[in-house]
Order: C-alpha cells, then sequence, then structure tokens
C-alpha cells in the first residue's frame, strides 16, 4: 500500500516549553500561590463522538509551543506543523499578487483549499482573494487574538466522513480559551536587521448574567523588510542572470524599427541618471531593468483584532455565542511601475523626441529605478458571528444546534498604465486638461509623454507630475466572500453490554457560500496594460448533508468508529464519504491504529463562475517576461474526489517516554486546476516552428506586431491527480533534573511518494523534493524535522529549537542550478517569572543569523519555504492582574 522505499528515522528531541504555561495546566490553589500540574491532553477534534479521535493522527500545539517559537500571528503556526508544505504566507508579489497579508495551511501539499480550518468545532468564511493558481482558502491571519488561543488540533488523515466538503487533507481546529480566572496582558516586540514587529494583546472575561463572557483584543504592527535590505536578493551579485529580478521591460525602453525588424535599445540606457537600467552588452538591443530593489521580502501590516465568546447553563441546556472581527492593513511595495503587457504602443515619427525618423513600437513601462517603488494596498474586514446550544433528551442522548455567519471584505488596488490614456499622450494628446476632439497634439493643455531616456536627461521633453498622474490608473477590486452555516445533531449510546458498547452521532448541516469581485471599471475595460481583462462576477454555492458516526468499544482495547456523510450542491447527484477507524491497545505501552476513507471537494464558487487576470512569469523565446492571463470559469467542473489509509502506532517503553509511527497515503484525483501558461506558450511555438496554423495552442496565444505575447486564455479544468504517502514520526520524553523538568520532544514528517499526473491520464511526476513550479503542487521538500530540549522549574525556563528542512530540486525553466540545499536552523528561548504574576521572556529565532538557501527564482530564494528575515530577536511581557 505504501509505495517505493521505506525509511527509518530515530528521532530525539525536546518538549517545548515557554514564558509561562497555559491556563490548561495550571491549578490556582490560593491568592498568590500557583501549582503546575501535568493533565493529559483533551482532543475534541476528528470525530462528533467524545474518545473517538482517539483513533486519529491529531497533533496538538497548546500556548508554551507558540511561545517558544516566538510566533506572533498565526500565520507563523504553519511552520510548526510537519505535515504542512506549500502554504503561501509569505509575501510574494511577483508570484502571487493578489492574496498579499493572507495566510493558509496546506496539509500534505494537496492544496490551499484541501484543508478545512475550524474555530471551536465551527466553519470560517474563505477568504475574498484567491491564490494566483485560482484556490480559495480560509485566511488564518483574520481568525481569532493568539492570546485567545488555548490549542490548535491538526488531524492530519482525510475527514470528509466527518466535516464534509474541503476536509480532504485533514482538518485544522483553533481552540479558544474558556478558563480565564483573571484579566491577562502581554506586549511583545521583535526586530531584525531592516524591519521591526509589535504586538499588544489583552483578554479578560466577567460574569454576565448568570453566565461567563471572555474578551480578546489583539493590535499587531510590522514594518517592511525591503530587499533592498538583504544582499541575497541583489540582482547584481549573481552577474544579473536571467533567472534574477530583471526584464527587457525597462525605463527607459527598446523600439521596435520596422526598416531593420529588429528592437533597439534607448541611447541613454547605460547613463547612471537611470537608477538599475543595463544593457548586457552593447550589442544587446533591450534596455533593460533590475528590479531587485524594489520589493518586499516582508510587507508592512497592521492588524486588529477583537474576541468575544458568551457561556451560560441554563437548566439542563448550555448556550454558547461567539463574535469576532478583524481589519488588516497590507501594504506591498512593487517595481516603479508595472510592464506594458497588454497591447502594442505607437511612437509616431512626428513625435517631437522621436530620434528614428519612422513609426516606432514601445517596450517598456511608464517609470523607471529613479521614481523608486510603488505599492499595492490590500485592505481586509473580517467579521464572524456564531451561536448555538446543546443539551440533553434523556439520560442517554442529548442534542446540539449551532449556527455560523461570517465574512470577508477585501478593498485591493494597485496603480497600473491607463492604455488610452497613454497612446493618446504619445500622440500629443495627453494630460487631464486635454480635448483630444478639440485640442492640438503638444499645445496647450494638450502634451507629449516622451518615453526616451531625453526626458529625464535634459535633452528632450520634460514629462511633469501631472502628466504622469493622469496616465495613472488603479487596479481595484472590491471583493466579498461569505459563508453561512446550520449544524444540528444527536448523539448518544444506542447499546452497552458486559465489556462493550455502541454510540452514535447523526446530524444534518446546510451551509451557503458566497463570493463575488467588482473591479474597477479600467479592469473591466481592458485598459489597463498590465492588469489586462477581467469581468465582475458573484455566485452562490448552496450545499446539502446528512451525516452518521458510530463508535464501537469492544472491551477496554479495541474501539472502532465508522462514519459516512453525504453532501450535495447546488442540485448535483452528491457525494458519498465513508470512514472507518480502528484502535487495538494490544499492551499497557503499544497501542495500533488505522483508518480508512474516502472523501471529496466540491469546486468552489470562484472556479465554477469566477474570472481571473494573472500575470504569471513564463520564458518566451530565450527571456523571462510576464504576460497577461485570463482564466475563464466552469460551472460543468465536477467534485475533486479523494482515498486515504493510514497504518500507525504508539509506543511507550518506559515512564515518561512517547513514541510513534504514522504510515499514510492519499490518493487524490479529478482536481479542479488553473491551466498553466507555459506549457500552452511552449506548444504554440513548437507549431509555430512546425508551420502549423490554427493549433488549439496558437488559438490560445494573442501576439502583438512586434511579436510580444499580449494574451493567454486559460481555463478551470478537471484534470489531474496526485498520489502521496509518507510517514509521520514523533518522540518525546520528560523527567525530573537539578529542582525542574527537563523535556525533549522530536517530529519529523517523510514524504516517500508525491506523484503527479498534470492531464490525469498521461504518465506521473514525481514531485518530492521539487518546487512544482511547473505542475500543480508547491515547493516540497521530502524531509522536514523538529527536534527541541527544555529545562524548567518555578522561575526559569530554557528551550532550545532546531528546525531542518532537507535540500531539494528548482524545476524552474530555463535556470543554471537546479539544486537547493537543505538548512537547519536554531532557536532558543530564555523565560523570567518574576512573581506569580509578571513574566519576562527573551527568545532568538535563527540564532546563526542564516541567510535561505540560494534559489534560481527572483529574489534568490524560495518564499514558500525559506524564511528571509534572518535572526529575530524579541522581547517578551506577560502579566496577570
Amino acid at each position: 500500500m505504501f509505495t517505493r522505499k521505506t525509511k527509518t528515522t530515530i528521532c530525539a528531541g525536546a518538549a517545548l516549553s515557554a514564558l509561562f504555561l497555559p491556563s490548561a495546566v495550571m491549578a490556582e490553589v490560593g491568592d498568590d500561590q500557583i501549582v503546575r500540574t501535568q493533565v493529559d491532553d483533551i482532543v475534541v477534534t476528528g470525530s462528533r463522538l467524545a474518545g473517538a479521535a482517539r483513533m486519529t493522527t491529531v497533533e496538538n500545539l497548546n500556548q508554551i509551543q507558540l511561545q517558544a517559537a516566538g510566533i506572533s500571528d498565526l500565520s507563523q503556526i504553519t511552520r510548526l506543523v510537519g505535515a504542512n508544505s506549500g502554504s503561501e504566507n509569505l509575501i510574494d508579489q511577483m508570484n502571487n499578487p493578489q492574496s498579499s497579508g493572507t495566510a493558509q495551511f496546506n496539509l500534505r501539499n494537496l492544496g490551499l483549499g484541501a484543508t478545512l480550518v475550524l474555530v471551536d468545532g465551527q466553519r470560517w468564511t474563505n477568504s475574498a482573494v484567491v491564490a494566483t493558481d485560482g484556490s480559495a482558502f480560509v485566511d488564518i491571519n483574520s481568525l481569532i487574538p493568539t492570546i485567545a488561543l488555548e490549542r490548535v488540533e491538526v488531524v492530519k488523515d482525510g475527514a470528509s466522513a466527518i466535516y464534509g466538503s474541503d476536509a480532504v487533507a485533514g482538518v485544522v481546529n483553533f481552540i479558544t480559551r474558556r478558563d480565564v480566572t483573571a484579566p491577562e496582558m502581554r506586549a511583545k516586540y521583535a526586530f531584525t536587521d531592516g524591519s521591526d514587529e509589535s504586538v499588544i494583546e489583552a483578554i479578560s472575561s466577567l460574569d454576565l448574567l448568570n453566565g461567563s463572557l471572555t474578551l480578546a483584543a489583539s493590535h499587531f504592527h510590522r514594518s517592511a523588510l525591503g530587499s533592498d535590505e538583504r544582499d541575497f536578493t541583489q540582482a547584481e551579485r549573481y552577474g544579473r542572470a536571467a533567472w534574477t529580478a530583471v526584464t527587457s521591460y525597462g525605463q527607459p525602453g527598446s523600439y521596435f524599427r520596422p526598416s531593420t525588424n529588429a528592437y533597439v535599445a534607448d541611447a541613454d540606457c547605460d547613463n547612471p541618471v537611470f537608477v538599475g537600467s543595463y544593457r548586457n552588452g552593447p550589442s544587446d538591443s533591450f534596455c533593460r531593468l533590475d528590479y531587485s530593489d524594489f520589493f518586499d521580502l516582508t510587507p508592512e501590516e497592521t492588524r486588529t483584532q477583537l474576541f468575544a465568546d458568551y457561556r451560560k447553563t441554563m437548566g439542563d441546556t448550555d448556550v454558547w455565542a461567539q463574535a469576532s472581527w478583524a481589519s488588516t492593513f497590507t501594504r506591498a511595495r512593487q517595481s516603479p511601475s508595472l510592464p506594458i503587457l497588454s497591447r502594442t504602443l505607437v511612437i509616431g515619427q512626428d513625435h517631437p523626441d522621436n530620434p528614428y525618423g519612422e513609426d516606432v513600437l514601445f517596450r517598456g513601462r511608464l517609470k523607471g529605478g529613479a521614481s523608486g517603488a510603488s505599492a499595492a494596498e490590500f485592505d481586509y474586514e473580517t467579521w464572524r458571528i456564531a451561536g448555538g446550544a446543546d443539551g440533553k433528551l434523556n439520560d442517554d442522548w442529548n442534542w446540539s444546534f449551532s449556527a455560523t455567519a461570517s465574512r470577508q471584505d477585501v478593498d485591493y488596488s494597485k496603480p497600473d498604465v491607463v492604455g488610452t490614456a497613454l497612446q493618446n499622450a504619445l500622440n500629443g494628446f495627453g494630460g487631464a486638461g486635454c480635448d483630444i476632439a478639440t485640442g492640438t497634439a503638444g499645445v496647450g493643455p494638450c502634451q507629449y509623454y516622451n518615453p526616451f531616456g531625453s526626458a529625464l536627461t535634459g535633452t528632450g521633453t520634460a514629462n511633469s507630475h501631472a502628466l504622469i498622474d493622469s496616465l495613472t490608473g488603479w487596479t481595484r477590486l472590491r471583493g466579498t466572500a461569505d459563508l453561512f452555516t446550520v449544524d444540528t445533531q444527536i448523539d448518544g449510546r444506542i447499546h452497552e453490554w458486559d465489556g462493550g458498547s455502541i454510540d452514535l452521532a447523526a446530524g444534518l448541516q446546510y451551509r451557503r457560500n458566497a463570493f463575488r469581485h467588482d473591479w474597477s471599471d479600467q479592469v473591466n475595460s481592458g485598459d489597463l496594460l498590465t492588469a489586462g481583462f477581467a469581468p465582475d462576477f458573484d455566485g452562490t454555492q448552496d450545499t446539502y448533508a446528512a451525516f452518521a458516526e458510530a463508535r464501537l468499544l469492544l472491551g477496554q482495547n479495541i474501539e472502532a468508529q465508522l462514519a459516512t456523510r453525504y453532501e450535495t450542491y447546488d442540485g448535483s447527484s452528491g457525494k458519498l464519504s465513508p470512514k472507518l477507524a480502528i484502535r487495538w491497545d494490544a499492551t499497557d505501552t503499544l497501542a495500533l491504529r488505522g483508518s480508512w476513507g474516502r472523501g471529496y471537494r466540491a469546486p468552489s464558487v470562484y472556479t465554477t463562475r469566477g474570472a481571473q487576470a494573472a500575470q504569471p512569469s513564463v520564458l518566451d523565446r530565450g527571456s523571462y517576461v510576464f504576460v497577461n492571463t485570463l482564466t475563464s470559469g466552469n460551472p460543468d467542473l465536477e467534485p475533486e474526489t479523494s482515498k486515504h489509509i493510514s497504518l500507525g502506532a504508539i509506543w511507550k517503553p518506559v515512564r515518561g517516554l512517547e513514541l510513534s509511527v504514522d504510515a499514510w497515503r492519499f490518493d487524490y484525483s479529478n482536481l479542479v486546476i488553473k491551466e498553466a501558461a507555459q506549457p500552452i506558450i511552449t506548444q504554440a511555438a513548437a507549431d509555430d516552428a512546425a508551420g502549423l496554423t490554427g493549433t488549439e495552442a496558437q488559438k490560445r496565444v494573442t501576439r502583438s506586431s512586434s511579436g510580444s505575447i499580449s494574451m493567454v486564455q486559460l481555463y478551470f479544468i478537471n484534470a489531474s491527480s496526485i498520489e502521496t504517502s509518507g510517514l509521520d514520526l514523533s518522540a518525546r520524553y520528560s523527567r525530573p533534573l537539578l529542582d525542574g523538568t527537563v523535556s525533549a520532544s522530536a517530529t519529523w514528517t517523510l514524504v516517500d511518494q508525491y506523484d503527479i499526473r498534470v492531464d490525469g491520464r498521461g504518465p506521473s511526476v514525481s514531485g518530492v523534493g521539487s518546487t512544482n513550479l511547473n505542475t500543480l503542487g508547491r515547493s516540497l521538500p521530502e524531509n522536514r524535522g523538529e527536534f527541541g530540549l527544555s529545562w524548567q522549574n518555578d522561575r526559569h525556563s530554557l528551550t532550545g529549537l532546531v528546525h531542518y528542512t532537507s535540500g531539494y530540486n528548482n524545476d524552474r525553466a530555463g535556470i543554471t542550478d537546479t539544486t537547493i540545499a537543505s538548512q537547519t536552523t536554531a532557536d532558543i528561548y530564555y523565560g523570567y517569572s518574576v512573581n506569580d504574576t509578571l513574566e519576562l521572556g527573551v527568545g532568538v529565532v535563527n540564532i546563526a543569523d542564516k541567510a535561505p538557501p540560494l534559489a534560481q527564482f527572483f529574489l534568490a530564494y524560495d518564499p514558500v519555504v525559506a524564511d528571509p528575515r534572518g535572526r529575530v530577536v524579541s522581547l517578551n511581557l506577560s502579566k496577570r492582574f
């Protein structure tokens, strides 16, 4: 069942400790005394029946681990979960320009939308933006303040039978705190070379109307870390190789001369007044731009969050309500202006600054390096209200009811060039006050835009700021994602006998997803020269589900779980998702477990009804260029389907030591993907070379008269499949030492197989140890490990952490070195309890200040895997009142 090679890894490490223990392991016994006690983890995720989750592979992260790992916001949690890979949590404005400021899980690298995210077991709306590949996802940055988080439970097993669509790869459940006995405040300040961040949080509870109300708030701010702050991002360091952040669309630009049937670089290209402009040599026909100084490695980000939770008991009924709100502002720098991609602009021979004596075609951009970076801005507002009640029908049966409503709005904008306005300005009719119908070219309010270097050297017509402003438009997007859910359930014991019992949970669920994108009129009309064309759209999806789960106990040693769920959406025929799991406590020290199941994921509203304009980087005719693409939705998409199986063992050979191993496999088929532009461009070029005309690939690629690509038509399709398998290993150990406790823990994830069939029928391609830029996956190192060692007593805690990621290969087209080295980094954290209410701490992430491993990406590192910040020092304060 598990293919290819088998590897055995012996892991030893450290249990993580932190500034203070979470309240789940603290018992207050007096006004001035706190006794720390060890309690078993309480796992509630992976089953609708208490206790049945023991049969599922669940990883727990609590406040201890989050503090020790220097977690400031929820996006950083993903790096602590070995089963997670391929999340897009760090900024990557060149490859993911429309989702900056968001973060998501990607368990088993099965896709950003294949992991279900819950808060206290309840669903959360998708983000109002999508990834560049069209993936819809839950933005974990928008959930709750970190101080309100008790723990995170990660189900690393298919869970569609329990939770429905989107739980194909597993579930991440954020469990909130319920036991706040006194007001608390935390403050943290962290800094690295070139950037800093701060967060202040508070939580409290009070009695209200015979119930308990918990309130929490946080404010987070991070300053930008620019690519100019790190040497490893600089294109000049690598000889401005083609794979670095360089482009042939410069300013001053290049010009296609029909008389010579060739491009020529601007005569002033090599003038040092033009920041970042250069030619590869005297014979180079393009004036290029080195834009490696203009991007953010981490953006400027400000986030404010509020959270409230109310619990009350009324007789035999418990009622609850939650409300949360988050506002996130992200400002991400980018190149001075965007390249002109979607149309060919003509500079007439009568232009007063045209030195060529003939009409020429312009290849470049509106502004160059001397103008400095421009910026994209993202405003997200997220809210959620939820409530429910549960109680007893009788001594054996319980009931529950819940409803949630959540929404995220985004206001996203970045500057772009208005095509009609720029062409008019090249013809002498530029400027906000120019009337093209009555004006005269270059006279009065009607101005020429001078695209040549002479505009800045003083030898030609200068371009005023007012003129430039009149040529600048905005790719403004207002988007909304909504979710409304209603759940009802009954559960109880069907039958009990000597040595065994059967418990059952059954229920119904209704969900309504809605998604809307409203672009600016200039994007709707296709008049922006980089953004191209994108239509507005909105759509909804209604889902109905019925589910049942049974738990069978056979004595004290064997238990089994059988679950099934039927879901239908928008009148579809529906899908049945079954699951079977079993656990056998073979001895007092050894337990064996296994599970099998099927799952499915409905196509999102976006992929069925949406449309996405994007500008991916491709290799065309020997050069890397950004090209306009439009991906259209497909209402006939079918659901994705999956099969999963896992086998595991838990062994406790001696007191204080627990070892576990779980082997897992997923077969994920009929995936909804966005077609990649590169294969279509490559095929069209091959068809051109073969003398063919009218082929499918050629119809999809539109070129200008100069040969540049102006548009590639793509679609969302059911096409691919993934078969992946591997091992999860973990070890935990603790014992008394030197008037304290020493603890060790380790986790290790080995991906043994990740076979991709891009078209669902052709030969498979292995994605293990690859960036997967040419497939539907994301970067997937073969091995990831987390190790640690800690010691603590009543006053002091000291924790050391080691993170390991194995080397992997870069499959980006046209590069010269495909290897990306492994990386090992170490963190340390020291906490000191001044008294029972005040605690201080200092931490260092990446002690050795290691740069990311070199990868032939634009900025010389892989933003999906590596952290570009280097050493981060943090200072922490926690106060209980």
